[in-house]
């Protein structure tokens, strides 16, 4: 009778991985029987690594390493020793069974259970190590499922996912990657939320779009998460940049119209044909223009003819062009000179 290479080989493995583990629980563990253990654990990891990458490529990107190396490093607390040198791990996981009763499919089945957990667990350390924010994210979601109990952790395809509580999963569905996730919780999110709430608006969201399905895996969470609210206060430190500019550009403003003002006033004084209310009335149309002009702005400050009839109000434009233009236009002129001057080159602190 024919058996097929593939079903010899499977045969074969199982067969060493139960003679492997047995050695084991004997505490009697050969050189051999370890590095085939070694060999088998790093290729399943890898392979588990492979696939949640397949699910989630930003992962990879972020993390910067490939299957290989983070395979390893993900089950290297599986091969610690203890005093007497057994691998503490393996003995301690099958102890918890009576492996001699254990089928072949058994045995494959919790031997991947093991490495799966290893996996999964030792990612958050890589995370935590790599990038201690996305770390700090990832407990604080996990804490934040603990106490509200709003969400419950599910297990997919070898991959820690949330999915939110009392709702259909729609687990036909694909799974949302991080592109998605970003633009569906981006107009909601402030940029100062803590993790809870930023946990409600995601349930909230992800509950009503039909796309894909409500189980995400847990990392992609953290990281579209970490991504809002640094472009969210990436953008806030720039709004604030730019008010405190305008802020301190307005007090400019203020501080030129009003020494160049108070220069024109003292040049004036005893002339009948310039009036203090005049000259206040220039000043304020040449402040709400400048100001007007610096906030881009429409309006009737937008032109100096415009901004004076605000304060003179039966002011006409042939009178504008008699009385008040060469004036106005002169001082608007020194103004802007003056505060430009001063933006180029600010006072020493």
């Amino acid at each position: 009778m024919y058996i097929p290479v593939h079903v010899k080989a499977q045969d074969t493995i199982v067969k060493e991985l139960r003679e492997s583990i047995l050695s084991i629980l004997n505490n009697k563990l050969p050189l051999s029987s370890e590095k085939f253990l070694l060999s088998s654990a790093h290729t399943l990891a890898a392979n588990i690594l492979r696939i949640k990458f397949m699910q989630t490529p930003s992962i990879k990107h972020h993390l910067g390493l490939n299957e290989n190396d983070l395979g390893y490093d993900c089950i290297a607390e599986l091969f610690e020793r203890d005093a007497a040198n057994q691998l503490i791990h393996f003995k301690t996981y099958f102890s918890n069974f009576d492996f001699a009763s254990l089928t072949e499919k058994e045995i494959l089945l919790h031997f991947r259970r093991l490495i799966s957990s290893a996996v999964n667990q030792n990612l958050m350390h890589v995370y935590r190590d790599f990038d201690p924010s996305l770390g700090k994210i990832i407990r604080n979601i996990k804490l934040a499922i603990s106490a509200h109990k709003t969400f419950v952790e599910v297990d997919r395809f070898d991959e820690a996912c949330i999915a939110p509580i009392h709702c259909n999963l729609y687990e036909h569905l694909p799974t949302a990657d991080q592109e998605f996730l970003f633009m569906l919780l981006q107009s909601h999110v402030r940029g100062d939320e803590f993790v809870p709430e930023l946990l409600s608006i995601f349930s909230r969201y992800i509950r009503e779009q039909e796309e894909y399905s409500k189980i995400v895996p847990l990392i992609s969470v953290a990281l579209t998460f970490r991504a809002l609210l640094a472009a969210k206060q990436e953008y806030q430190t720039s709004t604030t940049s730019n008010a405190v500019n305008i802020f301190e550009s307005t007090e400019i403003i203020q501080k030129v119209t009003g020494q160049i003002k108070s220069t024109i006033l003292l040049r004036t004084n005893g002339k009948e044909n310039t009036t203090p209310d005049a000259v206040d009335a220039y000043f304020k149309t040449i402040h709400s223009v400048l100001l007007a002009k610096m906030n881009e702005t429409n309006g009737s400050a937008d032109s100096l003819f415009e901004g004076l009839k605000e304060h003179l109000k039966h002011l006409t434009a042939q009178e504008y062009r008699k009385c008040h233009r060469t004036k106005l236009e002169y001082y608007y002129k020194l103004c802007r000179e003056a505060i430009a001057a001063e933006l180029l080159n600010p006072p020493n602190p």
